[in-house]
């Protein structure tokens, strides 16, 4: 083969590419981008529209069913959801996986332009590509006191430092998109009147409004010119000061003049409270940093960190007493998990090089062959730079699987070498003969190997994205490995070992000293071997019984493997030291109220040993808290569970809090996806009973084993304070509901008159009632005396109906149906799938049966999510062994001994079962004596159900990644086989001897795999939950097929001898059909 020959006689060529791909390897790792996960971008849109005022039904009627109407057919739609709430319409797009978010974008506003119908003082519809990517903070960061012994600082003072000073400098930090602040309120300027003190005075609200208003302007009127100058015209209107405001004149009889301060006072003030922050206890803001999609996470919050010092500097030199804290980062978990995962590499690299210097016995030899680990994996990164791929825990995961398998192809070259050098022929003739003998074997062992990865690059799911990192690493990886077998590895032989012609070899000095006695054993157990096997494949009544026997165990083992598998699972849940609070408050009740309920277990938090730090928060867009166990507490396998107990326990007394509609505790998991939660999605017209069937489930599956807890994404007795107006009376006086609209909007949320000009930054104005000392009660409403523009005095409860009632705090729909979400979140130790599988049987079957056919109900989130992925990769699996079973035909000029090179893959299948189990059999037995240990009273109940392996994706994809690393033992016995009949020996013999030749490369490779994965399989530490169970899988698989290769495949073979199927020297030496035609004429 002529790049076997150029490579070996141009060495220096070959060194300088070697040392060529080292150095730019080493320059793309250092400047490939560092996140904890790979990126993935759920193809979602959101299309939000505001109106003020309008309730959640007419936001629905009136809004949100008309953006449906034309949304529901934008192309490629996956799915179409929507929530109505009050004054705002928030549509979600979901696209399938796949597509072009741009394009998306520019067919939603097309969309979104043919709507004409919407209310004339309702806002634009807006549209955001929403990025699940970067859809979590990576940093947060808080105030604090640089004195604990100073004062308190008002909560909303901070938010304007924050607002002013830290969120405009964090935003400038290359990597971050945004900076979500949450405690405090923003600044308004309030002219805050009297209602009773309006009505005595005799003007109305509108007097009131459209005065401030006009006042409130600048005007621009041109140029002025004169003797040569050009003077702009301006008309200062704007206030400028609150006195100012407090003089303006509102109205003017005859006999007085109404001013501002007649009425009411101007404060500069706040909105009101809706957003808490705690920490530790103490009121504070938090800072919650997020990255733009696909920014190195790692840079990003080192550039935050100095950003951080930078801003305490200015603090403190302003006089500010202030100073900000960094109080999490997703750095120190990607440090960790990526120190582990490299020792852990380095590690099985190691392992791998001690089992082959444990076979070849020569320092030269392993050197030859550890060589080829760092050039490949340099090689890698080249890889996933070119491809604008990131250095993330799976991408550096899938390289230290790949350790244990990049040597496999030098190892059968390297050992085909040492077999022709015993031949006396030369190092220079061995190593070409050695190389060029096996590198179609070794070309078809890399190719099934990449079968199994080509359909998986394809999966678009988000598992898919997931998946892709890892494949292209261990396909890189075993490519390269392929073209270093028999270019690097032929070269350096032929420069380590110099041997003549004629020269005998002789063992490494290892073999030949303090491994002695492994040699002997070496050659005893293939001895053995031969002997068992020359037994198996004889032809006589007791080797075909002894055939027949050996088949019939291996099936037993196998059916038993399949009984005894976990259920699926989604994706790994991950260990991390944060468990995280989930509170949903009654509706209407205020965040300080809600705080308050929470005080007690707070206190209780702070003083707790184990906890470094907590945090709670009542937001709009979070409500609950968050508890930061102590690193050095949360890591291994202690750790672990550590933390789902700590979770467990902080779940029972939440829960136990007054004053909530429900609250639980969960650990926080690594991926949004892998909490665990599926969604049961009920749809339907009446919306009435769409609550009574979730309220009648909720109770049903919150006592289904295996559930956690059940949440309800609706929120109905929404306390409303209803103004039905009196359309006669109200005309009678001239008043409609514009004019009723803008006195109850001032009696309460406060009427807005536009900004105020406070030294160049621009604040609300706004027209509110005085809430200290005369504020209005719900039975003052209906006395409230009004002045109308007919000059006549009325009160509100003549104008309108006033009453108190409840409503829905929002209306979700699905598919432009409404529907009611019930989120079921599943505990961590119970497999996803078997819940869904329970809860669909038992639950919401029989519930079918009670709805009308107007009504849906079904599962959706991260059940479809689940379904969807799994049936992906059992697509992936089918096309890999298709793929694999082409490639071998063309291998072995043979359509049937393919077919028992497959029995390896249903073999493999099961030692992965095997190992999963086995894996969990012993960890379960260490998580007992832990619990027993911390004395948990149901510590045998809580270990039983423990599977430290769970069965999810990552796990499910180290199965099929088996299909393709598994065949190459049968094919190398196989490949052999053939070699020997061309040769001219016996059919039989040719098998025998395939069998004890390759038995040596066969177990090295296998074991130095094994080996290079026993760190990932066992690892304990931030990360390792990830990939243990697709290392575990890896490992049985490989371990049991290899025990069974080595006797089911030379079984097979020889039953079919039996049969009358022979494979002859004329049938694999054919002759061409060309040369004959010559020949005949």
């Amino acid at each position: 083969m002529k790049l076997i020959d150029q490579s070996i006689r141009n060495y220096h060529s070959v060194t300088v590419v070697m040392a060529l791909v080292v150095v730019v390897g080493i320059i793309c790792f250092n400047t490939l981008p560092r996140q904890l996960t790979p990126t993935i971008d759920k193809p979602l849109i959101e299309v939000r529209t505001e109106y003020l005022g309008l309730s959640p039904n007419e936001v629905e009627r009136n809004i949100t069913r008309r953006l449906e109407e034309q949304l529901e057919s934008v192309e490629g739609l996956k799915k179409m959801t929507s929530r109505s709430q009050h004054g705002l319409s928030t549509i979600t797009l979901e696209f399938d996986w796949g597509t072009d978010k741009k394009i998306a974008m520019i067919d939603v506003n097309n969309k979104l332009q043919q709507v004409k119908d919407l209310p004339v003082l309702s806002d634009k519809p807006t549209l955001k590509s929403v990025s699940t990517d970067n859809s979590n903070p990576i940093m947060w960061i808080v105030f604090d006191k640089p004195d604990p012994k100073m004062p308190k600082i008002n909560q909303n003072y901070r938010y304007d430092i924050g607002k002013d000073i830290i969120i405009p400098a964090l935003r400038r930090v290359t990597g971050i998109a945004d900076v979500w602040h949450f405690g405090g309120e923003e600044r308004e300027m309030r002219v805050e009147f009297n209602p009773y003190s309006i009505a005595r005075l005799r003007i109305t609200y509108d007097e009131i409004v459209k005065r401030l208003r006009d006042e409130n302007k600048n005007t621009r009127a041109g140029f002025h010119d004169e003797e040569g100058r050009a003077y702009t015209v301006r008309g200062l209107g704007e206030f400028s000061s609150k006195s100012e405001i407090m003089e303006t004149v509102i109205k003017r009889d005859e006999d007085r003049t109404i001013r501002v301060k007649d009425f009411a006072v101007v404060e500069d003030s706040y909105k009101r409270t809706d957003s808490l922050v705690r920490i530790s206890g103490e009121l504070s803001n938090a800072f919650g940093v997020i990255r733009k999609a696909g920014a190195n996470v790692v840079e990003t919050c080192n550039e935050a960190a100095k950003m951080v010092k930078n801003l305490n500097k200015e603090l403190l030199n302003r006089g500010i007493p202030l100073k900000l804290k960094t109080v999490y980062k997703d750095v120190d978990y990607i440090d960790e998990s990526m120190r582990l995962v490299k020792s852990n590499l380095s590690l099985g690299a190691i392992l791998a090089v001690m089992v082959l210097l444990l076979f070849l016995g020569s320092v030269r030899s392993v050197l030859i062959i550890a060589i080829s680990i760092p050039v490949t994996l340099m090689a890698v990164f080249i890889i996933l730079k070119i491809l604008g791929r990131s250095i993330n825990i799976i991408s550096l995961a899938g390289m230290a699987f790949a350790v244990g398998m990049v040597v496999d192809n030098s190892i059968v070259v390297l050992e085909n070498i040492y077999r022709h050098l015993t031949m006396r022929k030369g190092v220079l003739k061995a190593a070409y003969d050695g190389a060029a003998e096996v590198w179609g074997a070794v070309l078809a062992s890399t190719l099934t190997t990449l079968a199994v990865f080509v359909p998986i690059v394809f999966i678009e799911e988000e598992a898919g994205q997931m998946f892709r990192d890892i494949a292209i690493t261990i396909s890189g990886s075993i490519s390269l490995s392929l073209i270093v077998s028999i270019t690097v590895i032929p070269t350096l032989t032929t420069l380590l070992i110099r041997l003549s012609p004629g020269e005998i070899y002789e063992p490494g000095f290892l073999h030949r000293t303090l491994l002695r006695s492994v040699v002997i054993f070496g050659s005893k157990v293939v001895e053995v071997y031969g002997n068992i096997m020359s037994h198996l494949l004889d032809k006589s009544t007791k080797g075909v019984i002894a055939k027949v026997g050996v088949i019939g165990g291996i099936i037993i083992v196998m059916l038993w493997s399949i009984s005894i598998l976990p259920e699926k699972d989604y994706l790994p849940y991950g260990n991390t030291n944060m468990v995280f609070m989930l509170i949903e408050p009654v509706a209407g009740v205020p965040a300080k109220t809600n705080m308050d309920y929470f005080a007690p277990y707070e206190d209780k938090i702070v003083g707790m040993e184990d906890v470094d730090r907590n945090f709670t928060v009542f937001a709009s867009r979070f409500n609950g808290g968050g508890a930061i166990v102590k690193k050095e507490l949360a890591s291994g396998q202690r750790g672990e569970v550590k933390m789902a107990i700590k979770a467990r326990e902080m779940g029972k007394e939440i829960f136990k809090i007054p004053g909530y509609r429900f609250a639980f505790a969960i650990q926080r998991p690594i991926f949004r996806s892998a909490d665990k939660t599926f969604e049961v999605e009920i749809t339907g017209p009446d919306i009435l009973k769409l609550k009574n069937t979730a309220l009648d489930l909720m109770g049903k599956l919150s006592g289904s084993e295996g559930v956690h807890s059940v949440r309800p994404e609706f929120k109905f007795g929404n306390p409303e304070l209803r103004f039905i107006p009196r359309r006669e009376q109200a005309a009678r006086l001239n008043m409609g509901m514009n004019e009723m609209g803008n006195i109850i909007e001032s009696l309460n949320a406060g009427k807005y008159l536009g900004e105020y000009n406070d030294q160049g930054e621009p604040i609300d104005f706004v027209l509110v009632q005085r809430k200290k000392g005369s504020k209005l009660s719900l039975n003052d409403y209906q006395d409230l005396p009004i002045w109308t523009k007919e000059n006549k005095m009325t009160h509100l409860g003549h104008l309108a109906k006033i009453e108190v009632d409840a409503g829905p705090a929002r209306i979700d729909h699905i598919e432009k149906e409404r529907a009611i979400v019930l989120r079921v979140q599943v505990k961590k130790d119970f497999p996803m799938q078997q819940v869904i599988d329970r809860i669909e049987s038992e639950q919401l079957m029989p519930a079918r049966q009670t709805l009308g056919k107007d009504f849906g109900l079904g599962v959706g989130g991260a059940a479809d999510e689940l379904a969807s992925t799994q049936k992906s990769l059992m697509n992936s699996f089918y096309y890999a062994i298709g793929f694999i079973y082409l490639l071998l035909v063309a291998l072995f000029a043979s359509f049937l001994h393919p077919l028992i090179v497959m029995l390896t893959v249903v073999l493999a299948v099961s030692g992965s079962f095997l190992g999963i189990v086995g894996n969990n059999f012993l960890q379960r037995q260490n998580i007992l004596d832990i619990l027993k240990e911390w004395k948990i009273s149901d510590a045998e109940v809580l270990a039983g159900n423990w599977n430290w392996i769970t069965f999810d994706i990552l796990t499910q994809l180290g199965i099929v990644i088996l299909a393709g690393i598994v065949v190459n033992n049968a094919i190398l016995i196989i490949h052999q086989m053939l070699n020997n009949i061309k040769f001219g020996m016996d059919e039989r013999e040719a098998l025998l001897k395939s069998c004890k030749t390759r038995l040596r490369p066969i177990m090295m490779t296998v074991i130095s795999s094994v080996c290079g994965m026993i760190p990932l399989a066992l690892g304990e530490g931030a990360g390792t939950e990830l990939y243990r169970g697709m290392g575990t899988a890896l490992i049985g698989g490989l371990a049991v097929s290899a025990i069974f290769t080595i006797f089911l495949v030379p079984i097979f073979l020889s039953l079919l001898m039996d049969i009358g199927y022979h494979t002859h020297k004329d049938d694999l030496v054919k002759k061409s059909l060309m040369n004959s035609r010559k020949v005949s004429a």
